[in-house]
């Protein structure tokens, strides 16, 4: 096939999400039901295209349910600027990979452990033992789609023999239903989560000996690496690093303290945020949506939204960026 028969593919794509698409640029946009007539898809199918164009930024939401297409010169271009860094970052590796391949090649002794692993049985098997073999630290980006159910016991359990377990997750991991919960409860096993609005791979990293990397994001595929190498390692915690630095806070235990000029607490005598703000304000920071962290504190929408209004109020703004100003300004963030 030419690289001009699927264009879309280039930016993550396929030809029947590509059809969908432009079946709705030609009407403007459209609902469910509409593609189950126009394109004779059952309702699931319509449903799934719909949520895949519009997390690419390709169409926007309305309250009523109807999807309204956004213009393409802009959103195409912003789908193309994200896989041009992607492939950047890719090829910013090539050059430790090429040294750890001529190394292999000069050396004749054996190499750290390198290889791809296939299916979710093994998959899993090698997690889990990644996992068990920590002493010092995980460090992970979570992001959909998953493979393994909630491993929080393997978690507590390192927390418990005094592993430091770090985990960045993309905002993505808090859009399905049930999503937070199956992630775990993070600050109560003592675990320093942080978010992002997007993560390019899922990692597991133990130790900084030992990873396990995504291969691809297909939710058809479980390939992964799994590297002992220390150029790649390197790398990987270079990766991991980048996106803590920049990532928003969820946990207390990832917040250190800052005294006043008293040292009475952050900024003298004021309060610090409770947990629930400053979830709040974390979420906020990473773009999830509001429907997702109504599911994550188990209220409703309409209860989520006279909260935020109240915290709102506190910090004496009225929109999310005025919140995370007036946050930053009080050492909450």
């Amino acid at each position: 096939m030419a690289e001009t028969d699927a264009p879309m593919a280039l930016v993550g794509l396929d030809a029947d999400t590509e059809v969908v698409y432009r079946e709705l640029l030609a009407r403007g946009g459209g609902t469910a039901e509409s593609l189950v007539t126009a394109l004779g898809l059952n309702r699931g199918q319509a449903v799934a295209q719909l949520d895949r164009l519009h997390r690419n930024g390709l169409l926007s939401r309305r309250s009523s349910g109807e999807y309204q297409t956004v213009d393409p010169r802009h959103a195409l271009a912003a789908l193309v600027e994200s896989r041009t860094r992607q492939l950047a970052a890719v090829r910013a590796a090539a050059t430790s990979l090429g040294e750890l391949f001529d190394e292999a090649r000069r050396s004749g002794t054996p190499q750290p452990d390198t290889r791809t692993i296939s299916g979710a049985e093994e998959v899993g098997d090698c997690y889990y033992r990644l996992k068990q073999a920590a002493r010092r630290e995980i460090c992970e980006l979570e992001r959909p789609p998953y493979l393994l159910a909630p491993n929080e016991p393997l978690d507590e359990a390192a927390i418990r023999r005094g592993v430091r377990v770090r985990a960045v997750y993309a905002a993505a991991s808090f859009d399905d239903d049930g999503g937070w919960q199956d992630l775990g409860s993070l600050v109560s096993r003592g675990e320093e989560a942080r978010v992002v609005p997007a993560l390019p791979v899922k990692l597991a990293l133990v130790d900084r000996s030992a990873a396990m990397v995504s291969l691809t994001l297909d939710a058809d595929s479980t390939d992964c690496l799994y590297t002992e190498a220390p150029p790649l390692i390197e790398v990987l915690s270079e990766l991991f690093d980048r996106y803590w630095a920049v990532a928003a806070r969820l946990s207390e235990a990832d917040t250190p303290e800052v005294p006043g000029p008293d040292g009475a607490g952050p900024g003298g005598g004021a309060r610090r945020p409770t947990e629930e703000e400053r979830q709040l304000l974390a979420l906020f920071a990473a773009g999830v949506k509001d429907d997702a962290i109504a599911r994550q504190f188990g209220v409703s929408t309409r209860t989520l939204r006279r909260r935020i209004q109240n915290l709102y109020a506190e910090l004496g703004t009225t929109n999310r960026f005025g919140a995370g100003v007036a946050a930053a300004r009080r050492n909450w963030l």
